[in-house]
């Protein structure tokens, strides 16, 4: 509701957009572009990370492959890169206090998995960036 309440507000009507960034039509089908690629990479994280654990074993395993040879949670770093492509699109303050409030909750997320990581695998947990990579 915070988020639709002010996506349609009238200051997003065609007539207040029309000339703007937001009514080129290269700007929105490359952002919407972005946006598809983010979510589909964010879903195959979540695939790898669920196949990760054989049926009816507590057993684990290290995730390779896609986003995951260089971060401990691509899979937020998709959904980060998803959320602000929203904002680019809307320039909406809801969206980006909804992003700054999404972002800081999958840091704290990402580093906690990343510790236990760490903490499970021990020596044979590859070197990896947390959540974004070449910051943390």
């Amino acid at each position: 509701l915070f988020l639709a309440g002010s996506t349609f507000a009238p200051w997003y009507s065609a007539s207040r957009i029309n000339g703007t960034l937001r009514d080129n039509e290269v700007y929105l089908k490359s952002l919407a572009g972005v946006w598809a690629f983010a979510e589909l990479s964010n879903l195959y994280c979540h695939v790898t990370l669920r196949n990760l654990r054989p049926a009816g074993t507590r057993k684990r395993a290290i995730p390779y492959g896609y986003g995951f040879n260089w971060l401990s949670c691509p899979n937020y770093t998709f959904e980060t890169l998803a959320w602000s492509t929203v904002l680019a699109l809307t320039l909406d303050p809801a969206v980006a206090i909804f992003l700054a409030v999404g972002t800081v909750q999958m840091v704290f997320w990402a580093i906690k998995k990343h510790k236990n990581y760490k903490k499970e695998f021990g020596k044979d947990y590859p070197k990896r960036w947390v959540m974004f990579p070449f910051i943390l």
